[in-house]
Parts: C-alpha cells; structure tokens; sequence
C-alpha cells in the first residue's frame, strides 16, 4: 500500500472555485493534476474558445495552482476548450495516469474520513489511498458498508479485512471505526450521514469511468453533498 497516487482536480472555468487550503495540504504526499475545463456554448468551436480566452483562461489555472505550488505539492496543469465536460474528465484521467478523482467541496478541516465499501473490487486501491491521506492528517477514518440485510456478514468481513490493511500500512487501530447499514439504497445513506464527516473517499466498482462520472453511487453522493469526494478509479481490467 506505498503506492504514490496520481489526483486529478477538475475546474470549471472561467470563475472556478479553489480548493480548501486544509485539502491542499492532505494532498502533499500525492502528485496532481489540474485540468481547467472551460465551456462553450454549443455552436462555439473549441479553436475559437481557445483563441477568445486562452490568456485569461491560462491566468486563472495558474491562481488555482498556486496554493498547491507553495504547499510544495507537484502539479501539472491542462487546460482544455470544449463543451463534453465529463467525457474531457474521463479522457483527462487516462491521458494523464490519474487514478484518483477529487470533486472539491467545503472543508475547514480534515479531521473525519468516511470510506463507504461495498465488496473486494477496488478494495486495494482505495485503501492504499485512504492510507496516503491519513499519513498526512491526524483524521480518524471510518469504514462504512451498506447493503441488504443479508449483505451484513459479508458486511463486517469486508470492514475487518479493511481495518486490517490499514493497520497494517501502519495506521493507528484508534483511529479507525466501522459502520454496518442495512439499508439498500447505498448513496441516500451516505448522504444522509451528513455532519458525520468532513472527507469522503468513494471507490469505483467497475473498471470503467464510463459509467462513473458522476454516474451511479459516487454520482449520487458527490451531487448532494457539499464535502469534498475523493473517487478511487478502478484501473484494472477493460477500459470500455
């Protein structure tokens, strides 16, 4: 679980919001990539967006790179002109080797981390990031499944061998919790959850992006909360 992870951070410019400062900083053991997505009305070309508005465009990348620049975080910038914002983020992704995708949010601070699991897909990589987020925060973590009732003890299997891989990428077993749910409708308990965290770690459980962004559970989530969702890609198997 030493592995470095790759973050891509999509804007949407013009006029894009920053990311946290406290968010910036739990990102200092990661590299990142920040894609500045600026739209387009339908009938504008992309080589006439980028001839309107590089200059202006390109300024506001670089203002949003900053804070990360000056937490001495690695950061690579790509700006792209179009209209298909969430095709660009997929494409981005693979063309860049991202295997992690931050949807920033509201945070004043990091100090509670909810990682909802749902099976062994994914599972490692979304540890191994869990685990790279924790070495840079004190925030305790908890592990959270959700699921019919008669998903409970593959439930709490799943949440020990979790617990486990953390303490054993040495993770302080104090600071980790589980959380068992029967209830069936997996994004609205997450939700639902609220105040209870100030992170949320998402994993994708097909290895394509396809039906990811936002579809689906992490769709959900990341639509009706305001914190910010890290989604863990699945990288593994056919990519369409």
């Amino acid at each position: 679980m030493s592995t470095t992870h790759r973050v891509l951070v999509p804007f949407e410019l013009p006029d894009a919001d920053p990311v946290p400062p406290v968010l910036v900083e739990t990102l200092a053991a990661t590299e990142v990539v920040l894609l500045g997505h600026y739209g387009l009305p339908e009938q504008t070309p992309p080589s006439v967006g980028r001839d309107q508005f590089e200059g202006d465009a390109a300024a506001e990348l670089d203002e949003v790179a900053r804070p990360f620049e000056r937490a001495s975080v690695p950061v690579t910038s790509r700006l792209v002109f179009g209209k298909a914002r969430d095709k660009t983020i997929d494409r981005v992704a693979v063309e860049e080797d991202c295997d992690v995708i931050l949807t920033p949010g509201r945070a004043e601070a990091v100090e509670r981390v909810v990682v909802p699991l749902r099976g062994e897909a994914n599972l490692d990589r979304i540890l191994s990031f869990v685990g790279e987020l924790l070495a840079g925060t004190d925030a305790s973590v908890t592990l959270f499944h959700t699921g019919e009732e008669s998903d409970r003890l593959p439930g709490e299997e799943i949440l020990a061998t979790a617990s486990d891989r953390l303490v054993e990428a040495g993770v302080d077993p104090e600071r980790i919790s589980r959380q068992l749910s029967a209830d069936a409708d997996v994004g609205r308990s997450i939700v639902d959850l609220g105040d209870a965290f100030d992170v949320l770690v998402l994993g994708e459980t097909e290895p394509s992006l396809r039906d990811r962004i936002l579809g689906t559970v992490p769709a959900q989530v990341t639509a009706d909360t305001d914190a910010p969702a890290f989604v863990v890609r699945n990288t593994e198997g056919p990519t369409s």
